[in-house]
């Protein structure tokens, strides 16, 4: 079936109706809310397979289209009663109830830290039943909602206003809890007074931060930082230097850390990026 070689099924219809039948390994999402949720979606180039009445199909074809997805099909469905025909013509491919897949994914070294965390390789201090977390310069908030999905409270920053209000929809579509903050680091009051267990970058670096991060880290907690490395000028962004590592820069910079992970990885699309977590010591 050409739906199941699609990276995703998107059902835009109402929740009600999806409830009564869909296919198999879909994931609800409506036509109303796809424009401001497509954080949703795994990162484009994808291809995705839609369900739904013809018009929010062909809205949602067009909408992909200019994000750089690619639709590979569609099924059109204009009443409950034709998802239960298709259950007849397809069994075992359409089933009932809410599940619904999820498509996106947090960053890899994101998921590797936590990975490392439920293997039990790397362990909080024993305080921490509930890891504080930051998030600096959280962007669509996948990274903050998946440490909050992992039993952490988590704030997450950022200052655009737009983007974390697909941020803020991602983590009701997810059923996580998470304080989101719009407001500029730069200014007084944006940077919370307190300490924390794990605070995260990715894809962002303001080396003004850097002695906030390491004084704000608990005596056994992380830092963990995921932003572009010397090497990314010669591809299109970023360029500025203020936004580029020095391959051993954070190593330097935290050195009093213990250092678990520090090296040098290419994004799909060929940039090159640097992996690093340290942990601080419970002793100074």
């Amino acid at each position: 079936m050409i739906f199941a070689k699609a990276d995703g099924i998107l059902d835009l219809r109402s929740l009600d109706d999806y409830k009564t039948g869909h296919l198999t390994g879909s994931t609800w999402l409506t036509w109303d809310d796809l424009p401001e949720s497509l954080n949703a979606l795994p990162a484009a180039p994808a291809t995705l397979y839609l369900v739904g009445e013809k018009d929010p199909i062909e809205a949602a074809s067009l909408l992909l289209d200019t994000k750089g997805y690619q639709v590979s099909g569609s099924l059109v469905i204009d009443s409950p009663s034709a998802m239960q025909d298709w259950g007849t013509q397809l069994p075992g491919l359409v089933e009932t109830g809410s599940t619904s897949k999820t498509l996106w994914s947090p960053s890899l070294l994101v998921k590797e830290f936590i990975d490392l965390i439920q293997k039990e390789s790397l362990s909080f201090a024993e305080s921490a039943q509930r890891p504080e977390v930051l998030d600096i310069g959280c962007g669509g908030g996948r990274d903050a909602i998946y440490l909050a999905k992992n039993r952490m409270n988590v704030i997450a920053i950022d200052h655009e206003a737009k983007v974390l209000k697909r941020a803020k929809a991602l983590a009701t579509l997810s059923g996580a809890s998470v304080k989101f903050k719009c407001c500029d680091i730069k200014k007084d009051g944006c940077l919370p007074n307190q300490k924390f267990d794990l605070i995260t970058v990715v894809r962002f670096l303001n080396r003004e931060l850097f002695s906030y991060i390491k004084e704000m880290t608990r005596p056994g907690g992380f830092v963990l930082f995921q932003t572009f490395v010397e090497g990314v000028e010669q591809f299109s962004s970023p360029k500025n230097p203020n936004f580029i590592l020095g391959k051993t820069e954070l190593a330097e910079v935290f050195s009093g850390f213990n250092v678990i992970i520090d090296r040098i990885e290419q994004l799909d699309d060929g940039r090159p990026v640097a992996s690093f977590i340290a942990q601080k010591p419970l002793v100074s």
